[in-house]
Parts: C-alpha cells; sequence; structure tokens
C-alpha cells in the first residue's frame, strides 16, 4: 500500500568520499602513497558502511505499520500526526515521552508521531522521521 525509503542526503556521501581523501592525505603525507590509499579507502568505506546502515524503509500495508523491524497492528493506532521541523523538536524535547520509540534521522527535518493504544506494548508512542509525513498521517488516519 505505502513504502518510503529514507536514505541519508547526496551531500552526505560527497562528504563522505572527501574525508576518505583528507585520511589518505594525512597519512600519505608522512607514510607514502600506498599508506595513504589503503588509509582513505578504508575511511571512506567505512563511512560508507555507517550511512548505507542508516537507511531504513517504512511500509504500511493494510494491517500493519512496519518500520525498521517494529511491527505496529493498525487497529491499535489511535492517532497519527504529522510534525514540521518545530514540533517534531519539541517532540523529542520538552514534550517526550521516555517510553516512546524513536526512529529518527538527523538529516530528516519532518516526522509522525504514532499514538498506540495496545494493551501487551507499553510503548505510547512512535516518533518516525519521514519526508512524506502529511501522506503517512492522511493514511494512517483513514479508518477501514
Amino acid at each position: 500500500m505505502y513504502s518510503e525509503k529514507v536514505y541519508p542526503p547526496p551531500i552526505s556521501w560527497l562528504l563522505g568520499a572527501l574525508f576518505g581523501l583528507a585520511i589518505g592525505l594525512v597519512f600519505g603525507a608522512p607514510f607514502g602513497a600506498i599508506a595513504g590509499i589503503i588509509s582513505g579507502a578504508l575511511a571512506a568505506g567505512l563511512v560508507t558502511i555507517g550511512l548505507w546502515r542508516s537507511i531504513y524503509e517504512i511500509t504500511i500495508d493494510q494491517h500493519t505499520l512496519t518500520v525498521e523491524g517494529h511491527r505496529v497492528a493498525r487497529a491499535h493506532i489511535t492517532n497519527c500526526k504529522p510534525l514540521d521541523r518545530i514540533a517534531a523538536r519539541r517532540t523529542l524535547g520538552p514534550e517526550a515521552d521516555p517510553a516512546s520509540l524513536v526512529i529518527m534521522r538527523g538529516w530528516v527535518h519532518t516526522a509522525v508521531k504514532v499514538d498506540i493504544s495496545d494493551p501487551e506494548n507499553r510503548t505510547p508512542y512512535l516518533f518516525i522521521s519521514t519526508r512524506k509525513a502529511n501522506e503517512i498521517a492522511e493514511l494512517l488516519n483513514k479508518k477501514e
């Protein structure tokens, strides 16, 4: 029904490559070109792996909401509210509930707050970073 993959912005990948180049120069100057190439490739590779592992998918079907391996039955979702940058910051700050589940990436500034009423799960809400907050909120608030 709905699927969104949340990727890091393109500038992050470019900065990872520049970081690898910088590390290569730092180690290449005193230890030689081979050490510089190896250390630069390792640094760029580690940044790339970290960025790749930060990608997550939001899927919504008729019965469940699945985010980063966490599944919530749509029957237990009471409300879904889209959050702009200011509301997201407030929800993560002064209005935060320590029992909530936060799935956030710093490069995504909008989010949804999904209120849950599951008697077997004490999580009051999910905070999910997404670039399509209004679309997700509209879809989850639609009762079938």
